[in-house]
């Protein structure tokens, strides 16, 4: 056998190689192996510890994203019900502006018209008046001169209109 082992180039360091490199592994297993294997272990527990954290705070994320959007869409549902009510109130206050301003515009036209009536008949009773007293002063500056031209005519004149005053119901 010595031959055959020796023809393929091994010698007898090879068995001691050999017997160093499994104590080597045996020294290795019993200490470095498992130190090795905590280390990896605990790294692993690390990385899937971190990945569900990262995880949860992925979902807490998409959660207040939810709860922010919601929000948003509540306060944007809530500022158009605000602007809708500012609006339905300006313009009932604007109607009622208006209304009130024609209201205002019809009494003041109705006391104009009412005025201007008083004054156009107040104006009519003195033009009256007026023209009356005229009509006498005339009446009585002819009934004078034609008193005194022709007293006997007009006396009969008189007499006889009060003759037809008399008659009258």
């Amino acid at each position: 056998m010595g031959s055959v082992l020796h023809s393929l180039g091994i010698d007898g360091t090879f068995f001691v190689e050999i017997v160093n490199f499994i104590l080597l592994l045996l020294l290795l297993s019993w200490r470095a192996f498992p130190a090795t294997k905590r280390t990896i272990e605990n790294r692993r527990s690390k990385i899937e510890a971190d990945l569900g954290a990262a995880e949860e705070q992925r979902q807490e994320a998409v959660r207040l994203k939810e709860q922010h959007l919601a929000e948003l869409q509540n306060a944007r549902a809530e500022a158009q019900a605000i602007i809708d009510r500012a609006q339905r109130i300006g313009a009932d206050q604007s109607r009622a502006l208006l209304d009130e301003a024609r209201a205002l515009a019809e009494r003041q036209r109705r006391s104009a018209s009412e005025d201007i009536t008083r004054e156009r008949d107040a104006a009519l009773a003195v033009l009256r008046s007026e023209v009356a007293g005229l009509v006498l002063a005339a009446t009585d500056k002819l009934v004078r001169a034609r008193v005194d031209r022709n007293a006997d005519a007009d006396r009969e004149l008189v007499e006889e209109f009060i003759g037809d005053v008399g008659r009258q119901p």
